[in-house]
């Protein structure tokens, strides 16, 4: 659905610097499972069809959905936590990835207005606030007809900066049935229907305990991406797209980066299909700062890669990976001996579960892991964290994220301490984390290194307590 239209200039902001004009927008949702991540990987491929450039975002923590739109886009995709990260830190990095392309598209997260506490800390709706760009909406239509309108005027009065521009209708029965609601959600509503998507069971994403399935375990998510694809280039307006989602972008503004030297440092990164929860942007600062990044697999090899002098173990699922990873004991045997020789650690949630002796499932079945912490890790049905958190640590405090279905339970031979104090946010509830053992360092917390450069300066101190 193409139509030529001029295009109407965002008024230029007094108190910025304007560079140039491009689209870019945020995605959000009415509520978490309308169609999010589907139209958003939909749109990318799209719009990569018709040779425009990106630059992928997602709204939050989450590690999962910034997957696709790599796996879609061949590019790499950008957390932006408006909790994790200061207002300077956000606009910041989406300049800095969003400045050579035409397009940028931010995925959102929950229903745009969700998030913690009154203020709704980290929702979607907060980060097209500091970032000032346009929402385009998604609407679930399962079950519904006219009231489909009362939902997207709800959400465009709620607040006096929602600046919805635009709407994308999932689960339309039939295009007739998009051309009546399309007419009268624009009658409402001050509003564009840019389009939408039919109910198509084969058009949707498996998911699991922590959200989507990684995409690298869908079969056939070439083939599901080349549908999806072939199915909006029917059914969505990218030249109306396009154009409502106009905004004049700001400089780049000003932002220093820690004075690390890190050139010293070659870090092993634990990087597979158990292992991919890595914020693009902390490593992309540690090669900012001259480390060397060596990525290996703890499923498939057998050794540590040479040269390297410390070790950054992100989270995954090593859970559902436990019995081919507790197979691979001479890559187990190698990290256990490493560690007892005191090359520095770093490890986060999945990290930490592959760092201790076992790792029990809900069906009671054990797998043995490295076992450098003697700890256990037991599966739990219910979530055991779930959210924000601050984190102190050695006269240091980050902002940091949990999400896990599984807790620790020691063993007699306790071989470690804990070093971190969690709290929530707004909420007086703490807690302790932070194992440590020689020169290894294991949480369930999840940091972004642009929280808090005091924090990152800690685990870079720790990493270079080989090189010193």
């Amino acid at each position: 659905m193409h139509k030529n239209q001029g295009i109407t200039p965002t008024p230029t902001k007094k108190d910025l610097v304007m560079k140039h004009k491009k689209s870019s927008f945020i995605l959000a949702g009415t509520n978490s499972g309308c169609g999010k991540t589907t139209l958003t990987i939909g749109l990318m491929g799209l719009l990569k069809s018709l040779g425009k450039t990106i630059s992928p975002f997602k709204t939050g923590p989450d590690y999962i959905d910034p997957l696709f739109h790599s796996k879609v886009l061949g590019v790499n995709s950008y957390n932006l936590d408006s909790y994790l990260l200061s207002e300077p830190t956000l606009k910041y990095l989406y300049q800095k990835h969003s400045k050579n392309t035409e397009i940028s598209i931010v995925e959102g997260v929950m229903g745009m207005y969700d998030g913690m506490g009154n203020r709704a800390v980290g929702s979607t709706h907060e980060l097209s606030n500091i970032l000032d760009l346009p929402v385009v909406l998604v609407v679930n239509c399962k079950g519904l007809y006219q009231s489909v309108a009362a939902i997207v005027k709800g959400f465009a009065d709620f607040s006096p900066t929602a600046n919805i521009k635009g709407v994308i209708l999932n689960h339309v029965q039939s295009e007739g049935s998009y051309r009546f609601l399309k007419q009268i959600i624009e009658k409402e509503n001050q509003v564009t229907c840019i389009g939408y998507l039919p109910e198509d069971k084969t058009l949707t994403l498996e998911s699991r305990h922590l959200g989507l399935v990684q995409a690298q375990e869908v079969e056939d998510l070439d083939a599901k991406i080349d549908q999806l694809v072939s199915v909006l280039k029917q059914t969505i307006d990218v030249d109306t797209l396009l154009e409502i989602t106009q905004v004049e972008e700001p400089a780049m503004p000003n932002f220093a980066l820690p004075e690390l030297d890190l050139s010293d440092l070659n870090i092993a990164v634990a990087s597979d299909k158990a292992f991919s929860f890595y914020y693009q942007d902390n490593l992309e600062l540690l090669k900012e700062l001259g480390a060397r990044l060596h990525f290996f697999s703890p499923l498939s090899d057998t050794a540590l890669p040479s040269p390297c002098n410390c070790l950054y173990m992100g989270g995954g699922y090593p859970e559902v990976f436990a019995a081919e990873l507790s197979n691979n004991r001479l890559m187990l045997d190698a990290i256990h001996t490493a560690a007892n020789k005191g090359l520095p650690i770093y490890a986060e949630c999945g990290g930490l579960m592959y760092l201790c002796q076992n790792i029990i499932n809900l069906d009671g079945t054990q797998s043995k892991f490295a076992g450098v912490f003697n700890a256990s890790v037991q599966m739990t049905e219910r979530l055991q964290r779930f959210g924000y958190a601050k984190l102190s640590y050695k006269n240091t405090e980050t902002k940091c994220h949990e999400f896990h279905r599984s807790t620790i339970v020691a063993d007699d031979k306790r071989n470690y301490s804990l070093h971190y104090q969690l709290r929530k946010p707004e909420r007086n509830k703490q807690w302790q984390c932070g194992f440590k053992t020689n020169n290894t360092l294991g949480a369930y917390a999840h940091i972004h290194f642009y929280s808090d450069f005091n924090f990152f300066k800690q685990i870079v101190q720790l990493w270079k307590k080989k090189t010193i």
